[in-house]
């Protein structure tokens, strides 16, 4: 009996202490939360210190409320965590120095590539409006060549002429 009392009491501890971890985060202001989308959580690989559990996550909501509760702005909690951890902390760079490049190279790539190909077209529009230089000696064989062909087939259509029989299709034999 004492050993089920004794059990039931440990149960009784250990439901109110994870009851107390959950209820921690159900007690903060919904703006600790937005502030902690922005910031990464430390232990955890790509989440927030909002969606993380980690006992490192839990602390800093904590920070933050009790920053907001003293009246300081999201840019000053924000820059109160880029101090202690750096600039790593946040889950967005920011915009300045050697960062600026993760927000510029992908546009300039799109710019450049988008440049290159209307270049590329217009010299390929060029090159197929352009007239190539013929020698007239050439020009005059296919003119030649063209007329004798022209010749051939009106002739040879006129000799092949079907009979008014040999007009209708005919089904293809079956195959063995």
């Amino acid at each position: 009996m004492r050993r089920l009392r004794r059990r039931l009491a440990l149960a009784a501890v250990a439901a109110l202490l994870l009851g107390a971890t959950q209820a921690q985060d159900i007690m903060l202001d919904p703006e600790v939360f937005e502030i902690g989308n922005e910031l990464r959580c430390p232990t955890c690989v790509a989440e927030s210190v909002a969606e993380s559990n980690a006992s490192i996550a839990r602390e800093m909501r904590q920070i933050i409320q009790e920053q907001l509760d003293e009246g300081r702005t999201r840019g000053e909690i924000l820059a109160f965590f880029q101090d202690r951890y750096g600039d790593w902390i946040l889950l967005s760079p920011p915009r300045r120095g050697m960062l600026l490049l993760v927000w510029l190279l992908p546009v300039a790539a799109v710019l450049v590539a988008g440049g290159g190909l209307f270049l590329l077209v217009r010299r390929w529009r060029a090159a197929a409006d352009a007239v190539m230089p013929v020698a007239a000696e050439d020009l005059e064989r296919v003119r030649a060549a063209l007329a004798g062909a022209e010749g051939r087939s009106l002739a040879g259509a006129e000799a092949r002429a079907p009979d008014t029989d040999e007009a209708t299709p005919r089904a293809p034999a079956p195959r063995p």
